[in-house]
């Protein structure tokens, strides 16, 4: 929580009033809490802990120790985080409730700042009385419908069912706009969820371990990238975004949330050793190597962090290199004919500006695999001869 302040305020010469958490259920499981630890930290509220190692309530941390303003902070959890963690849900809630009434100044304790704010404007244009404009404005962890699971944002970008980068925010808030009570009660807030998201200066996401990447699956950027995108459109201001690596606890990094995926493409994505590996693996392999470029456009699509270099050497080792070309129409030719379609795609969408030649290479090999493929199952076809 400090790395991420102190580098915000570093880099913009002040704090965020409020950021924006990703928390998830399985690293929450792995650190025992860390990420809602983080968002207790921000907002300058401690636990109070029982004998048994349980939280019994939380408590304002002093301005004066904590030497700095309470930052608000907005949470989106998963549907795993929801299902298994409703509990940790409610400290969150129990922190708001500990800081939002404090007699502090409302440029110490934007907490208060933002309710305050929130409620006067829901009771002068919804017409709400101050109870419920004070409950609304209180919302701070927010989920997708009970039974549902994800963020939306990679199904849209899977399906190819968006137009512009407002099309993936507005399924990031359609998905996520559900407002969990301090209870783990889920009810529809897509309202709140909006005004939440116009108001974060920054987003964060903590990684706990070096098994995982950005890249291992488009839950990465579907979460992440999906809140960027959302405070970008909804707010009309890029947020800050950062990425929190306590992989090894003694010794804790804050990347940009650019630094990050760009280092991940580095030492993996385009690392010829790894590259090389995934064809002791053969069909599974290249379908790995398929979606990590899906992966890569998704990430682009929502937060614009890959540059044309850097598709230029995705397009050269993935699509290009003869040895894996020969290799992938041997094992999976499924798989290139969908990195060329996602290149093609990237370039389509104006996130990659390729030159004319990496074009009319590109849309070669599209074809050429494609025609592979026919052919592959006009032969089939032709070979059967009965029904057993």
């Amino acid at each position: 929580a400090e790395g991420v302040l102190e580098r915000h305020h570093g880099e913009n010469d002040e704090y965020p009033e409020e950021i924006g958490v990703v928390a998830w259920g399985t690293p929450t499981v792995r650190t025992r809490g860390e990420t809602i630890a983080q968002v207790l930290a921000m907002m300058g509220v401690e636990p109070q802990w029982t004998d048994a190692g349980r939280i019994d309530d939380v408590e304002p941390i002093p301005l004066e120790e904590l030497d700095r303003p309470r930052v608000d902070v907005t949470t989106r959890v998963s549907g795993l985080f929801r299902d298994a963690f409703p509990a940790a849900a409610g400290v969150i809630h129990d922190a708001v409730d500990a800081v939002v009434d404090l007699d502090e100044p409302l440029e110490m304790n934007y907490v208060k700042k933002h309710v305050e704010e929130e409620q006067a404007e829901l009771e002068e244009e919804e017409g709400l009385d101050e109870s419920d404009a004070r409950k609304a404005a209180k919302h701070r962890v927010f989920t997708t419908r009970p039974g549902g699971y994800g963020a939306g944002t990679n199904k849209a970008v899977d399906e190819g069912n968006w137009d512009d980068r407002s099309d993936l925010a507005e399924v990031y808030v359609q998905w996520g706009g559900y407002a969990m009570g301090s209870r783990g009660r889920v009810s529809d807030a897509h309202a709140s969820f909006e005004r939440r998201l116009s108001s974060v200066d920054a987003t964060v996401k903590i990684e706990d371990t070096m098994e995982q990447d950005e890249f291992d699956s488009s839950d990465w950027y579907a979460f992440h990238g999906g809140f960027i995108s959302a405070v970008s459109e909804i707010s009309g201001e890029e947020p800050a975004s950062y990425v929190g690596d306590s992989s090894d606890p003694d010794n804790v990094d804050v990347y940009t949330n650019e630094e990050k995926v760009r280092k991940a493409m580095r030492s993996r994505v385009l690392n010829p050793d790894w590259l090389e590996s995934m064809e002791e693996h053969g069909y599974k392999g290249a379908g790995d190597l398929s979606t990590t470029v899906d992966v890569t456009l998704g990430w682009d699509a929502t937060t614009g962090v890959v540059s044309d270099t850097l598709w230029a050497e995705v397009a050269e080792k993935f699509a290009f290199d003869d040895a894996r070309q020969e290799w992938m129409r041997d094992v999976n030719p499924w798989a290139l004919e969908s990195i060329t379609d996602t290149l093609l795609e990237a370039i389509e969408r104006d996130l990659w500006d390729a030159d004319d030649e990496t074009i009319d290479q590109l849309r070669d090999l599209n074809l050429e695999v494609e025609g592979d493929l026919e052919a592959r199952t006009t032969n089939e076809a032709v070979g059967v001869t009965n029904d057993d």
